[in-house]
C-alpha cells in the first residue's frame, strides 16, 4: 500500500467520525434549546467518545507520517502538493474536513452561548427567589406584610 493510499484511508475514517460528530452537535443544539438535560448528558458522552476516536485516528495519522519520514505537524495541503499520483480524492477529503471543522466550530460556539445563556437565566431566577425570602420587613410589628416578587413601594 502506498503512502497516499494509507493516508487516504486514515483521513476517510476521520472524515466519517467528524460527520457523525457534526450531526451530534446539531442535535445537541435542539436539546439545549429544549432544556432536555438527561438527553444532553447522554449526547455529551457520545460526543466525548467520538472526540476520542478522532484523537486515536490523529495518532494513527501521526504514526503514518512518522513511518514515511514526515513530521506529524506537516499540513495536509503540503503533503498533497508533494504527491505525484492522482490527488483529487485527497483534495476532496481535505476540503470536506476543513468545511466540517468550520461547521463544528460555529455550532459548538452557538451551543456554548446557549448553555451560558441558560445558566445565566437559572442564576437570575435563583437570585430572584432568594431575594423573595430575604425581603425587608414592611408593615406593623415587623411582619412580612408583602411577599410579592416586586415591591412597588418607594
Amino acid at each position: 500500500m502506498t503512502f497516499k493510499e494509507e493516508l487516504e484511508l486514515v483521513l476517510k475514517k476521520e472524515l466519517l467520525v467528524l460527520r457523525e460528530l457534526k450531526d451530534l452537535t446539531f442535535e445537541k443544539t435542539d436539546l439545549v434549546i429544549g432544556n432536555k438535560i438527561r438527553e444532553l448528558e447522554a449526547m455529551t458522552r457520545k460526543e466525548e467518545e467520538l472526540i476520542n476516536k478522532v484523537a486515536l485516528l490523529e495518532d494513527e495519522r501521526s504514526r503514518l507520517m512518522d513511518t514515511w519520514g514526515l513530521m506529524a505537524s506537516t499540513p495536509i495541503s503540503d503533503i498533497i502538493e508533494k504527491i505525484k499520483e492522482d490527488k483529487d480524492q485527497l483534495i476532496k477529503i481535505r476540503d470536506e474536513m476543513h468545511s466540517l471543522m468550520e461547521e463544528l466550530y460555529v455550532r459548538n460556539k452557538l451551543n456554548s452561548d446557549l448553555i451560558q445563556e441558560n445558566l445565566s437565566w437559572i442564576d437570575f431566577n435563583i437570585n430572584l427567589i432568594g431575594d423573595v425570602h430575604n425581603q425587608p420587613n414592611y408593615g406593623k410589628d415587623n411582619k412580612k406584610a408583602n411577599m410579592n416578587l416586586f415591591d412597588r413601594k418607594v
